[in-house]
């Protein structure tokens, strides 16, 4: 089984993420309102394909009433790093049912705090979903969050969603090695 990489290519992402490379490249200021209109991009994305909706109609006696209702069995768990994210937060709990978001930071190097994501992580099932997202997937705690998420959480890697706005064939290499069924959204692979 291969390592499911969605490369997103929309020409709004493609904008957005061409200008944020471009200004960390060249050490600029990174415009925060459009990184946040990316990260909000990127998510709509992956919730396209991930969330469900019923439609429930009501016969009322002059009209059928449509409404539209999420399926209340699902539940998303949401791992990132909620100072990058900006004002997004908030949107996010409109937008998506029972949500849950942990603040995590994978760009310090040193090993995951297994005891802030136990404490945060609570009441966690296999019917729920769980959403990380980094703004570049090149650094190995990624895989130690996977690692933990799978083995001591017991999620299965099919729950798990990752989403970036660049990532390195290194990592996606050894991501495709361990866990193949898990997917990727990006816009952009680095060699």
């Amino acid at each position: 089984m291969q390592l499911n990489i969605y490369l997103i290519s929309h020409p709004i992402i493609h904008k957005l993420s061409t200008q944020l490379i471009y200004s960390i490249k060249n050490k600029n200021n990174i415009n925060i309102y459009n990184y946040a209109e990316l990260n909000l991009f990127l998510i709509y994305e992956v919730l396209r394909r991930l969330i469900q909706t019923k439609t429930i109609y009501i016969n009322n006696i002059d009209y059928i009433e449509e409404i539209c209702i999420f399926n209340p069995q699902d539940s998303y768990l949401f791992l990132t790093n909620i100072e990058d994210c900006g004002d997004i937060t908030s949107y996010l709990k409109t937008i998506m049912p029972r949500l849950s978001l942990v603040h995590i930071n994978l760009n310090k190097k040193h090993y995951i705090n297994k005891n802030y994501l136990n404490e945060n992580i609570i009441n966690l099932s296999n019917k729920q979903k769980i959403i990380v997202m980094e703004k570049f997937l090149n650094s190995y705690s990624i895989i130690q969050l996977i690692d933990y998420l799978i083995y001591n959480v017991k999620i299965k890697s099919n729950k798990i969603k990752l989403i970036c706005i660049t990532c390195t064939n290194n990592i996606l290499d050894i991501i495709n090695n361990k866990y193949p069924s898990l997917e990727i959204y990006t816009t952009k692979i680095i060699s």
